[in-house]
């Protein structure tokens, strides 16, 4: 087994964990609008449609806090492969699928498949015990996450090609690039058990109920700060177009607007380690949280495309940084042996809270405009940016106690 050290070349478990995480990501991002393009084929309508995506998202979530007690009793490269390996069979099993309930269960089992594999890496990186090593650990999965999430909708296209109506000979085609993607993350899995679990992170005992977690000062703020930077990003891909529509932009200046913000959270991915040696987390949290808040607004009242191009650009860039180090604020506010139950509790509320901010969003954006979307989750994010502040000045004042 090897640990973290200061040599030139990384070491086996940090290759395996990140390429391995990168392939799940790319295989997922693949598969996904794949599997719509194969419902759509088969005659499905939008109903089916919503019911299918729920399939991938609900059942996961409320696995997440398991698998990531799991995780605390056992090695987390384990639950990386399972997932991987769950993924793949989703992914056989979506290729040969040709009817709507067979898919909903595969979508089902790609999603658990997807939970499994995100804890699994989340859970390598997080057994650091510093602050620092483990914010430039997370800061390295996020970036080669977004990487992945890139690359895959891109392979998807160019494996279906250039047609208005996918078959479902061409998305059996394209689900089994996906299927054996997941293939080949296992064996890169497999290279990520050799990373050492600290002894201090591994629970002997039972495990810290959810509620107690939640009881935890600082916890409420930081994981209304994760699915508030997490539903932003949400929000900018489903809002956007329309926004643009409204105010008379071009797809293509939409598509401009969009790569400029996931190009901005990609740069601030790389960046956080460089930010948090300079800046406390928490400090750093709240202020990117404040400004992604504030660029929200600038995005929506301003109808020139050039203000909304520096605003996107911001935006995506607080929204990147937000994401990383909320992953250390949740284990830094628990036990070496409940890190693994605090990541899972993070990727919980990001669910629950990506489907309430979404679900209010088209509401308010039906009744009062699109503008509106984008106000309320600015709303959100001052309201937990201002959360962020007083739980930094009551941990002050404990330490000077």
């Amino acid at each position: 087994m090897e640990v973290l050290t200061t040599r030139s070349r990384p070491p086996l478990w940090l290759v395996g964990t990140v390429l391995s995480i990168f392939l799940l990501q790319v295989a997922v991002t693949l598969a996904r609008p794949v599997s719509t393009y194969r419902l759509l084929a088969i005659g499905a309508d939008g109903t089916t449609l919503g019911l299918t995506a729920a399939c991938f998202a609900v059942p996961p979530m409320l696995l997440a806090v398991s698998f990531g007690r799991w995780t605390e009793r056992h090695h987390p490269a384990f639950a990386l492969g399972f997932g991987l390996v769950v993924s793949a069979a989703s992914g056989f099993a979506l290729m040969l699928a040709d009817q709507v309930l067979p898919i909903a269960i595969a979508t089902t089992a790609l999603g658990i498949g997807h939970m499994s594999g995100t804890i699994g890496g989340q859970s390598i990186m997080a057994q650091a015990q510093s602050s620092l090593t483990r914010i430039g650990r997370f800061g390295t999965l996020t970036t080669i996450s977004a990487l992945g999430q890139i690359v895959g909708p891109i392979l998807g296209g160019v494996v279906i090609g250039h047609t208005e109506e996918p078959s479902l000979q061409s998305t059996s085609s394209a689900l089994q690039v996906a299927a054996w993607v997941f293939v080949a993350g296992i064996p890169a899995a497999v290279l990520a058990t050799r990373t050492r679990m600290q002894t201090s992170t591994v629970r002997t005992g039972k495990a810290e109920r959810v509620w107690r977690l939640l009881r935890r000062r600082g916890m409420p703020a930081a994981l209304m700060t994760s699915f508030s930077a997490k539903s932003g990003i949400d929000l900018l891909l489903v809002y956007v177009p329309l926004l643009g529509a409204s105010v008379g932009l071009t797809s293509s200046q939409v598509g401009i607007l969009l790569g400029i913000s996931s190009s901005g959270a990609l740069l601030a991915r790389a960046a956080t380690p460089w930010f948090v040696r300079r800046v406390p987390t928490l400090n750093l949290t709240v202020v990117a949280t404040a400004v992604a808040a504030s660029c929200l607004l600038v995005v929506a009242l301003s109808h020139a495309l050039t203000p909304m191009m520096l605003a996107m650009s911001v935006l995506g860039f607080a929204l990147g940084l937000t994401q990383t180090t909320t992953m250390d604020w949740v284990v830094g506010l628990v036990d070496d042996t409940s890190r693994g139950s605090a990541l899972g509790l993070r990727l919980a509320t990001n669910r629950v809270g990506q489907t309430f901010v979404l679900a209010a969003a088209g509401v308010a954006s039906q009744w009062w405009g699109v503008e509106t979307a984008f106000a309320l989750l600015a709303a959100v994010m001052f309201g937990t940016a201002g959360a962020g502040v007083v739980n930094a000045r009551r941990g002050r004042q404990s330490a000077e106690a």
